[in-house]
């Protein structure tokens, strides 16, 4: 009789689908297991993250007696892993003239660490004058007025090696022997390779010894950066800081002549 084959060859389907379905069920479970690990394993290293930033903060407020309150945004300002490296650079090294490319919660701590060695002086380029305002109010809210000077740096054209690039303008920077160099600006999205020029323009003013940090040296344009400054500049030698954003730290020692 043609039903009951019919009927048991549609039983052998469905038998055959539901084992299919049962290993797929099993198999997504898996599936469903192995995601939620991973998406464990990722918050409990972004709170590892987190609570390693807030330390350090909290560290570096009361190591810099700055209590009243402090300028920060996340997406704006340093991240307190590289204020730390720059931080201990100052109080360990005093440097006597430092260099700062943008402003703002940088330009603070490192004029409070001038304050605390009795001595250097930072002088920091920013193009936008509202960013200036701010940061000049709360250098001098901790009266560390005569440790920081906070220039009108607006952005300007400058030809590199045949490239255009918008740059700090240096008409208000002091012809000065550098010590330190920070570099935190102008902000990646305003062109490829924004912080390339810091170099190619300041490098006949850094001193010998002049110790350069470069913040989020994780991003491939600034790694780009350093192995051109490191190309173009003799005695020039860099190391990576795994850290949050990425810190490439360069010291130059000029060769003998």
């Amino acid at each position: 009789m043609l039903y009951p084959s019919l009927i048991l060859a549609l039983l052998a389907t469905i038998a055959v689908l539901l084992v299919v379905l049962l290993r797929q069920v099993r198999a997504d479970g898996r599936s469903a297991a192995r995601l939620a690990e991973r998406a464990e394993a990722r918050m409990a290293a972004e709170r590892h993250r987190l609570f390693g930033q807030v330390a350090a903060w909290l560290s570096l407020r009361d190591r810099l007696g700055l209590r009243q309150g402090l300028p920060y945004s996340h997406n704006w300002s340093a991240a307190p892993d590289f204020l730390e490296q720059i931080v201990d650079h100052v109080l360990a090294a005093r440097p006597a003239t430092i260099v700062e490319c943008s402003s703002g919660l940088t330009t603070l701590m490192l004029a409070r660490c001038c304050e605390m060695n009795g001595k250097g002086r930072v002088w920091s380029l920013e193009n936008g004058p509202e960013f200036a305002a701010r940061t000049r109010a709360e250098i001098a809210r901790y009266g560390l007025a005569d440790r920081a000077e906070v220039i009108d740096a607006p952005l300007v054209p400058y030809t590199l090696a045949g490239l255009d690039y918008q740059w700090y303008s240096l008409a208000g920077l002091p012809d000065r022997s550098i010590d330190m160099l920070v570099i935190d600006g102008p902000p990646g999205f305003i062109q490829r390779h924004s912080r390339h020029p810091a170099l190619p323009l300041l490098g006949d003013r850094l001193a010998d010894g002049c110790t350069v940090f470069l913040d989020d040296a994780a991003r491939p344009d600034e790694r780009e950066i350093v192995a051109w400054w490191c190309a173009a500049l003799p005695g020039l030698q860099a190391r990576f800081v795994d850290n949050e954003r990425g810190c490439a730290i360069l010291r130059l020692d000029r060769p003998p002549t």
